[in-house]
C-alpha cells in the first residue's frame, strides 16, 4: 500500500524526532548520572575516523576468596567529524572468572565539559548504568558503573566514551577497574586525555563508526 504524500511527510518527521531522543549525557559534579545509550544515527557528529586503537590486557583479583578478573579494555581515540576528539573505551572479560567487575574507572581526564554515554551500534552486549564525575580535589575522575550485578564473565561492555572539544590530545590520564562493591582494584593503566594545548587537527579523510559506586583509583584514594 503506497502511503500519502503528506502522510509520508508525518513518518519521516516523526523518525527525526525519534532520533534525537538520545544524546550523550552531560555530567554534573557530584551526581551519578544515568545513561542510556546512543548511535552513531541520533548522533551524526560522532562518525569519525579511528587515529589510536589499543588493547591492554589486565588481571587482578576480584573477592577475598582469591578469585581473579581478568580480560582486556579497548580504548579509542576518534577524530570525530567535527573536528574534536572523542574518547572510547571497551572492557571484555575472559570466560570463568570469579567475580564481576563493578566500574571502570579514569583519572586525571581534563576537559573542560564531560559529555558521557555508550555507543549500541557497535561491539558489545552491556552499557553501563551509570556514570559519575568527582568534585575537587579529584578533577578529572570520572566512574563507569556496571549496577547492580556487573560486567559477567564473558561480557563485553559497548563502547563507553567520552565526547569532548578536544584539539589535541595525550596519553596522561589513567584508568582502573574495580569488582563489584569496589572492595578490590587492578592497577593502573594509562589512557589517552586531552590536552590545553592548542594543536591544528587534520581533516578526516575517511569516516569509522566506532563502535554506583563512588570510589576513585588508587592514587586519589592515597591522596585522601
Amino acid at each position: 500500500m503506497r502511503l500519502g504524500f503528506g502522510r509520508s511527510l508525518l513518518l519521516a518527521a516523526a523518525a527525526i524526532l525519534v532520533s534525537t531522543q538520545a544524546h550523550a549525557v552531560p555530567l554534573t559534579v557530584g551526581v551519578s548520572t544515568p545513561l542510556n545509550g546512543t548511535t552513531v544515527f541520533d548522533e551524526p557528529w560522532l562518525a569519525g575516523t579511528i587515529v589510536e586503537d589499543e588493547l591492554i590486557p589486565f588481571s587482578f583479583i576480584g573477592d577475598d576468596s582469591g578469585g581473579i578478573i581478568s580480560g582486556e579494555v579497548q580504548q579509542r581515540v576518534v577524530l570525530a567529524i567535527d573536528g574534536t576528539y572523542d574518547f572510547y573505551w571497551r572492557v571484555q572479560l575472559d570466560r570463568e572468572i570469579q567475580d564481576a567487575l563493578g566500574s571502570f574507572r579514569l583519572g586525571n581526564f581534563i576537559a573542560p565539559e564531560y559529555d558521557a554515554d555508550y555507543r549500541t551500534d557497535g561491539t558489545g552486549t552491556v552499557g553501563p548504568s551509570d556514570a559519575y564525575l568527582f568534585d575537587s580535589p579529584f578533577v578529572g575522575f570520572v566512574n563507569f558503573n556496571f549496577s547492580p550485578d556487573g560486567l559477567g564473565e564473558g561480557r563485553s561492555s559497548y563502547f563507553m566514551f567520552l565526547d569532548t572539544t578536544a584539539t589535541s590530545y595525550d596519553k596522561s590520564a589513567e584508568f582502573d577497574l574495580t569488582n563489584v562493591g569496589q572492595t578490590h582494584i587492578s592497577g593502573l593503566f594509562a589512557a589517552f586525555t586531552p590536552t590545553t594545548e592548542t594543536a591544528p587537527v587534520p581533516e578526516p579523510s575517511t569516516l569509522a563508526l566506532v563502535g554506583l559506586g563512588l570510589g576513585v583509583l588508587r592514587r586519589a584514594r592515597r591522596r585522601s
